[in-house]
């Protein structure tokens, strides 16, 4: 898996929220601050492509603005079906830097 570095923790998101980064030819990634720690999906809802960096966020559930798809930000799972997910990716934060495993 390569290892990206998406940003300093000065450039991270507040808490409960999201902010998209663009890292090579996909759909960009999500980084949201939420429940103490950092969560890398997708930035694309898997129900119609809407970004999902502006979810709403709420204890650790990300809610999609256009349709209200929501998603567990731990598992990436939809409280809408268990058989529907968004990407995931393993955050680490070392130093003052935040990265993202990609596939």
């Amino acid at each position: 898996m390569p290892r990206i570095r998406l940003c300093s923790i000065n450039e991270a998101p507040p808490p409960d929220k999201g902010k998209r980064f663009e890292v090579g030819d996909g759909p960009g990634i999500a980084l949201f601050n939420a429940e103490g720690g950092f969560f890398a999906v997708d930035d694309n809802c898997p129900h119609m492509d809407a970004p999902l960096n502006d979810a709403i966020c709420n204890r650790g559930v990300i809610t999609c603005m256009w349709h209200g798809w929501q998603f567990e930000l731990k598992t990436g799972v939809s409280l809408m079906s268990d058989r529907i997910a968004v990407n995931r990716y393993p955050v680490t934060v070392e130093g003052d830097s935040i990265y993202v495993d990609l596939p």
